[in-house]
Parts: structure tokens; C-alpha cells; sequence
């Protein structure tokens, strides 16, 4: 009798270190559900006021280390951050007085242009691709291009409305200026007491959980970092090739494709793809299939074999680890829930989901729940019967 009293411990044993981890499991959950809960009701209802503070928060944490690297070459930090934000304002605000201007001085020659664009398409490009792929477009393309013929005049104009009302009222609404102004402002302070925050939150956590959550937020800090201050900067050079690339070229709209790819790129993939296929439209409209269609595909080519070869690997390096599928799926998730917040918020918030996913995922499967009665390594097989079969 206490033969099997004792053969039955291990299992009473293994059974109970399942109910605790399943019980310890259904509380943190309660709990993080609950924390989380909370933050999306905050987030939903002060979105409007929140989205300063975050854009602020972001800069501050961009600005950050830059900062202190100032700091330990002998720089005050409160100068190091006023030259900085300063130097930083300078150079965005003349970028789109000197961007949009030229933006829709594009967009007002390719409205000029595009009638005649699109005639050259029908007449001249539409007979090449059916000569050369031996094939007959529908007759219903010509009448859609010749539909489109009186739209598209008037959508490019409403985008160079909209490019000048945008100009015109950064430089012209006094309320707009001071709510631009807030955003520098909320970074100027939080930079200056971006560490001491940091130690005062280290401080209120407790100590046997200190070493944990400090290990945590490190790993959380490199995936936010890798993606923040290397994608952006990738984004920008991405731009920055595109506009000059194309404009070489000739293409209509170069600094437009360049801008939009270079915010696209934001998003994996999705930068690259407009960037070749807005560049090729427009220069089959303009030029057809020739030289300059290589020309495009080729610049393309080499920019991609820059970002993959030099720029991401020196830049990002291997420090994102987000999934590219994470990414795009968290800034629609982002952008469809709070809008711009959503935007500044999703990446950070898919890092912090990330760790704490991974988190469990180990603690699961070191658990007896999944570890349990499992059979030995250099045993059978837990489906193989060991007797011989006569």
C-alpha cells in the first residue's frame, strides 16, 4: 500500500506543477489584460492630446543618445540640446519651403503634361505592347485613357492645392505655428530629464524583479532603436537616391517619387515597390519603352543592392528583430485605431508585445506542462513499441 502511495507522488506531483503554472499563467494574463485595457481606453480617448506628447517622446528618444554623447565630450546638455533641436528645426523647415515649392511646380508641369502623355500611351506605347506580346488589348483601355484624359488634370491639381494650402499655412496660421512649437518644446524638457526619469522608474521597481525588468527593457530598447533610428535614417537616404536618380534621368516628379518612396519605406517593402512602379509609369508616359525605362530599372537595381549590401546591414543591422509582417500589420492596426498616435505608438508597442510574447512562449516550454512525462532522449521513441515482433 505505501508502495503505490509512493509510486503515486511523482504524478500528484507533475499534476499540481501543472495547475500552478496554468493558475500563475491565468493571473498574469487577468492582470496584463486589465493593464491593457486601461491603456487603450486612456490612449482612445486622449488621442488628440497625446499625440504631441508622443511625437515630443519620440524625439527625445531619437535625439537621446546623441545627446549624451555630447555630454561626455564636454558639452552642457541643456546647450548640446538646444543646438541640436535647433540646428534639426532649421533644417526641416527649410526643406519643405524649399521641397514643397518645387513639389508643385512638378506637379503643375506634369498636369500641363499629362494629356499629351496619355495620347502618346494610346497611340504609341498601346501598339508596341501588342506588337511585342502579340496579343490585342481590349478596345475598352483606349476608352478609359480617354476618359481619365479630363480627370486627371483636375486630381493633380486638387494634390497642388493641397501642397500649397499646406505651405501656406505653415507659414501663415498662427495657431498651427504654436502647436508646432509645442512638440520642440516637450522634447527640449524631456531630454533634459530623459536619464534622470529613467533611473527614477528603475528606482520604484522592486528589487527581486529590478534585474528582470531592466533585462527586459534593454531587449525591448534594442528592437524599438533598430527600427526608429536605423529605418528612418534608411528611409531618408532611400529618398534622397530615388529624388536625385530619377531627376537625373528626367523623370517628371522626380522629388515626389523620391518623398513618397522615402516615407513608404517606412513600411518594409512597400517604399521600394512604389518607388520602381510610380518611376517606370511615368516614364513609359513620358518616354515609352526605351533607354530610360533601362535607366529606371537599373537605378532601382543599384538601390536596392545598397540598401541590402551596405546601408541596413551598417545602419539596422540585425538589432530590429520585428518581422516585416509584424511591422506593417501593427501600423494598420496603429493608424485604423488612433490615427497619427497610432502611427508614432504601433512599432514600440509591437516591440513591448514582442518581448513579453517570446517571454512566454519560453516559459511554456520549459514548463511541465509541455515537459512533462516526456520521453527520455536516449530512450525509444514515445510511439515505438519497444517488444520485437515475432
Amino acid at each position: 500500500m505505501a508502495q503505490q502511495e509512493g509510486e503515486g507522488e511523482p504524478g500528484a506531483s507533475a499534476a499540481q506543477a501543472d495547475r500552478d503554472f496554468v493558475a500563475r499563467a491565468a493571473r498574469w494574463g487577468i492582470v496584463g489584460l486589465a493593464i491593457a485595457a486601461v491603456v487603450f481606453a486612456l490612449l482612445y480617448v486622449l488621442k488628440a492630446a497625446l499625440t504631441p506628447l508622443a511625437a515630443a517622446f519620440v524625439i527625445a528618444y531619437l535625439l537621446d543618445p546623441l545627446i549624451d554623447r555630447l555630454e561626455r565630450l564636454g558639452v552642457r546638455r541643456r546647450f548640446g540640446i538646444l543646438l541640436v533641436l535647433g540646428l534639426s528645426g532649421i533644417v526641416s523647415f527649410g526643406v519643405l519651403l524649399l521641397g514643397i515649392p518645387r513639389l508643385v511646380r512638378e506637379i503643375s508641369v506634369l498636369a500641363e503634361r499629362m494629356p499629351a502623355y496619355l495620347e502618346r500611351f494610346v497611340t504609341v506605347v498601346v501598339p508596341q505592347v501588342e506588337a511585342r506580346l502579340g496579343i490585342e488589348l481590349p478596345g475598352t483601355l483606349e476608352e478609359l485613357l480617354t476618359g481619365l484624359r479630363g480627370q486627371e488634370i483636375s486630381v493633380l491639381g486638387t494634390l497642388r492645392d493641397l501642397l500649397l494650402g499646406a505651405l501656406s499655412t505653415m507659414t501663415g496660421t498662427l495657431g498651427t505655428l504654436v502647436g508646432l512649437l509645442v512638440i520642440p518644446i516637450l522634447a527640449y524638457y524631456l531630454l533634459v530629464e530623459f536619464d534622470r526619469v529613467v533611473n527614477r522608474v528603475g528606482q520604484w521597481i522592486p528589487h527581486r524583479q529590478r534585474a528582470y525588468v531592466i533585462e527586459k527593457a534593454r531587449t525591448t530598447d534594442r528592437l524599438i532603436s533598430g527600427f526608429l533610428r536605423g529605418q528612418l535614417l534608411v528611409a531618408a537616404i532611400l529618398g534622397v537616391l530615388y529624388a536625385v536618380g530619377f531627376g537625373a534621368i528626367g523623370i517628371d516628379l522626380a522629388i515626389g517619387v523620391g518623398l513618397l518612396a522615402g516615407v513608404m519605406a517606412l513600411v518594409p517593402y512597400l517604399g521600394n515597390v512604389v518607388a520602381v512602379s510610380v518611376a517606370s509609369l511615368l516614364c513609359v508616359l513620358e518616354f515609352g519603352f526605351g533607354w530610360h525605362l533601362l535607366a529606371v530599372l537599373g537605378w532601382y537595381a543599384a538601390v536596392q543592392n545598397l540598401e541590402g549590401f551596405v546601408l541596413t546591414p551598417r545602419i539596422v543591422g540585425g538589432s530590429v528583430g520585428l518581422h516585416p509582417a509584424a511591422v506593417i500589420v501593427a501600423l494598420l492596426i496603429g493608424a485604423d485605431l488612433f490615427g497619427f498616435l497610432g502611427l508614432l505608438i504601433a512599432v514600440p508597442v509591437a516591440a513591448v508585445v514582442k518581448v513579453f510574447v517570446d517571454e512566454l512562449l519560453e516559459a511554456y516550454r520549459s514548463s511541465s506542462l509541455l515537459q512533462g512525462n516526456a520521453p527520455d532522449a536516449a530512450g525509444p521513441d514515445a510511439g515505438d513499441d519497444p517488444t520485437p515482433v515475432p
